[in-house]
């Protein structure tokens, strides 16, 4: 990665972390999904970046990828665990970045699991530490405070334009034989519950990307969404609502279910602990470097 590029990589740091921080502070009961999602997005925009992917409110057991959809009602109930999972990019460099929010004093302990165990990752990460070995500290320091990691969540590696880029930093400890690498960007999210220690998806999609451009087949109206949906997002998570301007909401999520099915596109369903426990989550972006590494989403490193 040469100088530019990195300035980038942190620049998308800066911005996201302010958006994370901004957005927190908006979780309050009574309030919109809707409203908060929108406005972290535009917090992102207005200081020069873009969403890398559509921002996740994911509340009590709803571990991840819950993002309202156009005239969303949901609102934040009474003593919600609220997780606002959020990502920013410039030129398709991007952060992706993490934190819980506890409306009630109950859910403490299990915030504290998560953020304890991102500290641990992440004073351990550097030029060849073995991810196995990070799975394992995070795991350790879930359990040491009386809950379980997330076993089929975690971290994963990041480039230009591919928010999960094929490495994946497990919660558990794995007999991983990667290690991490000088000039390579990775996401570092533990993942802590209550609950059975595993996610399952539900039945609701709220976020998509492009998995085939190939337009052999498809509809002119389809050819018409795909072309549309590559050139804004590349292959980038993408939300109903930032195709508002394409069509009503009831042809939207009639060509994106079609182009799902189609293969063209890929839908991601909210993720539930699996026996209904309530989930908590922390996460930055970390940039190795040869002589040190930065945690691009944490405001006092970058």
């Amino acid at each position: 990665m040469n100088d530019e590029e990195l300035k980038k990589v942190l620049e998308a740091g800066k911005i996201g972390a302010k958006a994370r921080d901004e957005g927190a502070r908006l979780i309050k009961e009574g309030a919109k999904v809707l409203d908060i999602c929108e406005a972290v997005e535009k917090i992102i925009m207005e200081s020069g970046a873009f969403p890398a992917f559509p921002c996740n409110l994911s509340i009590n057991s709803e571990a991840a990828h819950y993002s309202p959809l156009i005239e969303d009602e949901k609102t934040i109930p009474a003593d919600a665990v609220v997780k606002l999972d959020i990502g920013a990019h410039i030129d398709g460099y991007i952060s992706d970045t993490a934190v819980t929010v506890s409306l009630g004093s109950r859910y403490e302990k299990l915030l504290d699991a998560s953020k304890d165990a991102l500290k641990v990752a992440i004073m351990n990460s550097r030029v060849g530490s073995s991810i196995g070995d990070i799975g394992k500290m995070i795991e350790k320091t879930i359990k040491m405070k009386g809950y379980k990691p997330i076993r089929n969540l975690g971290g994963h590696l990041i480039r230009r334009y591919e928010l999960h880029a094929g490495v994946f930093i497990p919660n558990i400890h794995e007999r991983n034989t990667s290690f991490l690498q000088e000039g390579n960007t990775y996401a570092i999210e533990p993942f802590a519950t209550d609950g059975a220690g595993f996610v399952v998806e539900g039945k609701q999609v709220t976020i998509y990307s492009v998995r085939n451009i190939d337009q052999k087949g498809l509809s002119d109206i389809e050819i018409k969404y795909l072309t549309e949906i590559f050139k804004r997002f590349n292959y980038l998570p993408f939300n109903e609502r930032w195709l508002k301007n394409l069509g009503d909401a009831n042809e939207i999520r009639s060509i994106l279910s079609s182009l799902t099915k189609k293969g063209r596109l890929y839908g991601y369903p909210v993720l539930i602990e699996a026996r209904g426990g309530v989930v908590s989550q922390f996460e930055h972006t970390i940039y190795i470097g040869k002589d040190k590494s930065i945690v691009t989403t944490d405001i006092n490193d970058s």
